[in-house]
């Protein structure tokens, strides 16, 4: 009876274990709704991340953005340029969204694989250096290669970091 209990409590401390990984957001200053509702996204920059997971993330976060965010009136318009070419003067008159996408790691064994990418989005409000919102998700995936390929789960990995990534600003827009 008391291995079973032993048991038990391995599994819930686990589980709690498991659930602690979620996003993590932070705020730093009051947030005031844009009269016109319309945010830009700057292209995520990125520190060794493979191209598809790369394009995937930011592709699939500005889809889902643009999707869910029509329901609240929220317009996203993506700026073609990287954040280093352009002028901070004028992004800095506007609502805008940037992030990151790096720590990308994965360790194949003969028979299993295991993932682990972070990612950061920060939202701005016009006339602050400082974001006002800021979210962070680091994801870890562990599979065995008798039930999915890489290419699968880099698929299911992408997907999750950018609708969790895109769900957290919408949610934090949507509370205003």
């Amino acid at each position: 009876m008391l291995m079973r209990w032993l048991i038990a409590g391995l599994i819930v401390a686990l589980l709690a274990g498991c659930a602690g990984s979620g996003p993590r957001i932070t705020k730093s200053v009051e947030f005031s709704e844009p009269a016109e509702k319309i945010l830009y996204v700057v292209p995520f920059s990125t520190i060794m991340v493979p191209l598809d997971v790369e394009e995937s993330v930011f592709d699939q976060f500005v889809d889902v953005l643009n999707a869910q965010g029509a329901g609240s009136g929220y317009k996203f318009v993506i700026l073609k340029q990287d954040l280093d070419t352009i002028d901070p003067a004028e992004l800095a008159e506007h609502y805008y969204l940037t992030g990151e996408i790096y720590g990308y790691v994965e360790e194949s064994g003969c028979c299993s694989t295991n993932m682990r990418l972070k990612s950061r989005v920060r939202l701005f409000q016009p006339g602050q250096v400082e974001p006002m919102l800021q979210l962070s998700y680091p994801r870890e995936t562990f599979f065995e290669h008798d039930y999915s390929t890489i290419g699968n789960e880099r698929r299911k990995l992408t997907a999750d970091i950018s609708a969790t990534l895109a769900e957290g600003i919408l949610r934090a827009l949507n509370a205003i």
